[in-house]
């Protein structure tokens, strides 16, 4: 629910995007926070308030991992019932765990103060959720997940909302990074930038490919009552590339020339990467990936 690397390192908290997504996807959601942890002893953090080597309350997953299992409900049930009933309280406990964390370690970590108001935040996200229809779940597994999906706003290479409904009849509303307009079609794009690597590190690459996922089956898009052309597009810019290539419309000539003049650019592992993603957008036809410069 919450990852503090310690006051000179980032936070990260769940989003309530996330808890749309898990439930449009049909995914069980497991809450988790992390029990211990030891002070960072890498090089040039030793100094520093840095946490590393962080370790989940194994108990508490595994708990919750064998209820899912056990559990005869869709996952739109098992969610809203995980929110409703222990959201809070295992955000406290995450909590909790980090200010003994600080006292085992000596590490200083984030201001509580600003969890607590962003738990005050996402629990009022959450009262929308709550309302969601719940006609039909038990067979839900058996059905499409999503039957009706509306732009209800769009500018072009701006922010554009998504109301999408599910087979239950609840609504989520989704925000691509980005809206563009371009030979009678419109590009949902998700952007993923580094400005100290050649390429956005794949945690990074693997959180925009798994927001495309739900945008990219979508069936039909519709804007203003009338059906429009659409595809799905992740941008990942970097350092110092030179050149571009855009997958699954690049040859496979096209990609070793782009490897090869930034042979010096990207290492083995972002070279196995890039390589993979060209497949991963020859397989989705909906699904197009950008690699260039953020120069």
């Amino acid at each position: 629910m919450i990852k503090d690397e310690g006051k000179d390192g980032d936070i990260d908290k769940i989003q309530y995007s996330t808890i749309s997504w898990m439930n449009l996807l049909n995914i069980y959601i497991v809450l988790a926070y992390y029990e211990t942890a030891k002070k960072s002893a890498k090089k040039g953090q030793v100094n520093k308030n840095k946490l590393s080597n962080q370790k989940f309350a194994n108990d508490f997953v595994n708990f919750q991992i064998n209820e899912i299992l056990a559990y005869r409900q869709s996952a739109l049930h098992w969610n809203k019932n995980l929110f409703e009933e222990r959201f809070t309280q295992t955000f406290e406990k995450a909590l909790d765990s980090y200010d003994s964390i600080f006292h085992q370690t000596g590490v200083i970590i984030h201001s509580r103060e600003g969890s607590d108001k962003y738990l005050h935040k996402i629990r009022e996200e959450f009262e929308e959720f709550k309302n969601i229809s719940l006609k039909g779940s038990q067979s839900a597994s058996k059905r499409e997940a999503l039957t009706s999906h509306k732009l209800e706003y769009l500018v072009n290479g701006l922010k554009a909302t998504f109301s999408i409904e599910n087979y239950l009849g609840g609504i989520y509303y989704l925000t691509p990074d980005e809206i563009i307009f371009e030979n009678n079609t419109y590009i949902i794009q998700e952007s993923k930038n580094t400005s100290k690597a050649s390429l956005p590190k794949l945690p990074d690459i693997q959180d925009g490919l798994f927001k495309l996922i739900l945008f990219s089956n979508l069936d039909s898009l519709i804007l203003n009552d009338e059906p429009v052309s659409f595809v799905t597009k992740l941008k990942l810019t970097g350092n110092n590339v030179v050149g571009s290539i855009v997958f699954p419309d690049a040859s496979l000539e096209d990609l070793e020339y782009l490897l090869e003049v930034n042979i010096k650019i990207f290492n083995t592992n972002q070279k196995a990467i890039i390589k993979k993603l060209a497949l991963e957008a020859q397989n989705n036809h909906k699904l197009k990936i950008e690699v260039s410069s953020n120069f």
